[in-house]
């Protein structure tokens, strides 16, 4: 019988072994097919044609994708290899040389990647019109998107995901070609030695995870340039938390073994002494679980901020069914008038009051506001255009811009997605008039108009604003909300009509909004798929670890079982064995998600705490009942399977 047969038919009897691993093979092609197919998409990249962004996320995520993925089998490929050392050395005591044995398993490699490669892009393709259209919709975008098979997305994936295989059954043959037959049938008695304490390596890594969680919060602060401040904090944080599992984890395992207190109690001694003498082999692991898990608590956190975001700007930019400018009152009975003669009803007009002010800051050298003229008006304004416009947790909102005398609130304009702007603490002088900014925010006000949309708005005190409007022109916007909305382009044009200026004057429901906006769409969807691989990612990843260690513990707890150690000290003991090992890279990648969340609240100066409590609550009720899971098999595998 030739290698490749022994191959396939090694392969046909471990299916069940290699289920998992499979599966996320499959989805991963599948996924990355279609992120792929975006970029070479003739009719989405037409339909994007303005903005790109969606095909440079497309093809980050599965470059991101495709790293996530070789860390995974490169994991789940060395647990294969360890769970058949027997199975080798059996092969090898028939007389069978490594060499065929190496390629038996190099065949075998590929051949389980050819299978998933090819499912992967079945599925991936007969999904790829349901990809399409979701994200299409995520990013409002109209259009007809029609079926299409990519025939250059079918070959960047073969040669991709080819070179990982063939990669990994060629390390598999070299692997198995060097090993020797005492080896392998002695790999299961095999004692790991205690790891070596390295204090100058275990406080650099606490000391870089530190510094990359510190530039993070005060990037914006600190007028840090965004993308060599993301860089840095990405190089920081990761190298940080590597260090922290290599050497500052071990020393704190090393200490607790070393502490008769702590070890000597119940069945610590067995759990915190096989978790110690591991570190040298499973540090890693740790360290990349902890940054998947940030990657996938980020990417959902990011999913979700993004769609709430979206709503949120939704109203920012188009608050107004319709607005026109204009102070007479005999314009707006006319405008009554027209509205009362269409199809629509008159649900209210919101009169607001402000003037174009020059503005200039002392110290701050960033292009703030352009030619230095700003929307200025007062705190009732904006207080009255809230409740008109019936805004969430306005009450809230409004007394935290509320200004005191000679402070103003910074409000940013509806053309901006988002801004790096800082201004908070910063002096500011309007029309002569010296100011000190104290809030920071974007809130609905003129909305996306022609005149005016593009304007930041300062908020001042109304004893302040009446001094200052007293040399100023004031201008009276006129925001209208009607029902059906969506359809108000007929009764648009008719009021352009009744109102001197109209087509500069009178403004109609935005419906495009900036092509910014699309964006948020698209990180939410994008985001969402993102965090579904790296989950399943993180998941498989663990999985195979916490197996891995229970297959090497069987005889251990068989020892413990026949000198009268309970199932339930077993459970107590596999419990926090699988939680130091399983919890505490968790922990860390939510921590490292934070801080990743907080810096993106900077960015986009909006807060996120809602949406970050549901991703991380979410996510950890997921783990936790994993977690559970993962134990019981666990505990299933060294203490009933004797």
């Amino acid at each position: 019988m030739n290698s490749f047969k022994i191959a396939f038919k090694l392969l046909k009897n471990n299916l069940k072994i290699y289920g998992l691993y499979f599966v996320v093979l499959v989805v991963t092609v599948a996924t990355y097919y279609n992120f792929t197919a975006i970029q070479y998409n003739e009719v989405f990249v037409q339909l994007t044609e303005r903005f790109q962004s969606a095909v440079v996320a497309s093809a980050t995520s599965g470059f991101v994708l495709i790293c996530t993925v070789v860390f995974f089998m490169w994991h789940a490929n060395g647990f294969f290899l360890k769970q058949r050392q027997k199975e080798t050395g059996l092969y090898m005591l028939m007389g069978i040389s490594t060499s065929k044995i190496g390629r038996v398993f190099a065949i075998e490699s590929i051949l389980i990647g050819s299978l998933s490669l090819l499912m992967g892009l079945l599925i991936g393709i007969l999904f790829s019109k349901l990809f399409l259209m979701l994200l299409s919709k995520s990013m409002t975008l109209g259009g007809e998107i029609p079926f299409s098979i990519s025939a250059q997305a079918i070959i960047q994936l073969i040669i991709v995901f080819g070179i990982i295989f063939v990669m990994l059954g060629m390390k598999n043959y070299r692997v198995v070609k060097k090993t020797q037959l005492i080896n392998m049938l002695n790999a299961s008695k095999a004692k790991p030695s205690p790891p070596k304490y390295n204090y100058t390596k275990g406080f650099t890594g606490l000391v870089l995870i530190a510094a990359g969680y510190i530039v993070a919060l005060n990037f914006k602060q600190w007028d840090l340039d965004l993308l060599l401040s993301a860089m840095g904090i990405l190089i920081l944080v990761s190298t940080g938390t590597y260090l922290f599992f290599g050497s500052s984890l071990t020393i704190i395992l090393g200490k607790l073994t070393n502490s008769k207190k702590i070890i000597y109690k119940d069945v610590r001694l067995v759990s915190i002494s096989n978790t110690f003498f591991r570190q040298k082999v499973n540090y890693r692991s740790l360290a990349m679980t902890a940054i998947l898990t940030a990657a996938t608590v980020t990417a959902f956190n990011v999913s979700i901020s993004f769609k709430q975001f979206e709503a949120n700007y939704d109203i920012t930019a188009s608050p107004y069914s319709l607005s026109f400018e204009s102070n007479s009152e005999d314009v707006k009975d006319k405008v009554k008038e027209v509205i009362r003669e269409s199809k629509h009803d008159l649900i209210g007009i919101n009169k607001i009051h402000f003037f174009i002010g020059n503005v200039q800051y002392d110290d701050n050298k960033q292009n703030i506001d352009p030619n230095n003229k700003a929307i200025i008006t007062s705190y009732s304004q904006i207080k009255k255009t809230l409740i008109f416009l019936e805004y969430s947790n306005k009450a809230s909102i409004l007394n935290q811009i509320k200004p005191e005398i000679h402070e103003i609130s910074f409000i940013l304009n509806a053309d901006s997605i988002a801004s790096p702007i800082y201004v908070d603490g910063n002096k500011v002088s309007i029309n002569n008039n010296n100011f000190l900014v104290s809030k920071h925010t974007q809130l609905p006000f003129t909305g996306k108009i022609k005149k005016y949309g593009d304007k930041n708005i300062y908020v001042l005190n109304d004893n302040d604003y009446k001094e200052l409007r007293k040399k100023n022109q004031e201008i009276v916007l006129n925001g209208v909300r009607i029902t059906d909305e969506k359809e108000s382009r007929e009764v648009v044009n008719r009021i352009k009509e009744v109102v001197p200026g109209g087509d500069l004057n009178v403004n109609g429901k935005n419906q495009s909004f900036t092509w910014e906006y699309y964006a948020l769409g698209q990180f939410f969807f994008l985001g969402l798929i993102m965090s579904l691989v790296f989950i399943l990612a993180t998941f498989s990843t663990i999985y195979f670890k916490i197996l891995s260690d229970a297959f090497t513990d069987r005889e251990q707890y068989s020892m413990l079982k026949k000198i009268g150690m309970s199932k339930k000290e077993v459970q107590r003991s596999v419990y926090l064995q699988v939680g130091i090992a399983f919890l505490l890279p968790v922990i860390v990648g939510a921590l490292h998600s934070i801080v990743a969340m907080n810096m993106l609240e900077q960015i986009m100066n909006v807060k996120f705490t809602i949406p970050i409590l549901c991703g991380i609550g979410l996510f950890v009720l997921i783990m936790v009942a994993f977690y559970i899971g993962l134990c019981k098999n666990y505990t299933k595998l060294v203490y009933e399977e004797q």
